[in-house]
């Protein structure tokens, strides 16, 4: 008899950070894609590219604005594309971060659940009279 008993263990599938962070800098939404997140991906995708068009739209309208000298709709276009930018900048960090954090703890459950059975964890409970 050997005195080593062959386990079965499943391999653990791992999702890189770094792909997920590039993808979801390149496209938004791929990078949630790349983790098995469709749900999040059109979400990401759908805010993040639903306020860069916004932020299209409100430049073209402040430039109009600018060449029809219309200052008090210039200003307004203007105010709207500055904030725009600050909102669409955060949504596409988010996105990124999002996809970062996901692919990292990818396979943290399964992970969890080898160990788990490897060590033997567990509870009790004492009670004292």
């Amino acid at each position: 008899m050997s005195r080593y008993q062959s386990t079965d263990i499943t391999s653990v599938v791992r999702k890189n950070p770094s792909t997920a962070i590039l993808r979801s800098a390149v496209l938004p939404g791929w990078g949630q894609f790349y983790n098995d997140e469709p749900l999040k991906g059109v979400l990401f995708g759908t805010v993040e590219l639903g306020l860069l068009s916004w932020l299209i739209a409100e430049h073209i309208a402040s430039e109009d604005a600018r060449n029809s000298n219309d200052d008090s709709a210039y200003q307004l276009h203007s105010q709207r594309r500055l904030d725009l930018i600050w909102y669409t900048s955060a949504a596409w960090l988010f996105g990124m971060l999002d996809a970062y954090v996901d692919a990292y703890l990818y396979s943290f459950s399964t992970e969890n659940e080898e160990f788990e059975k490897e060590t033997g964890i567990g509870a009790a409970v004492f009670i004292d009279l």
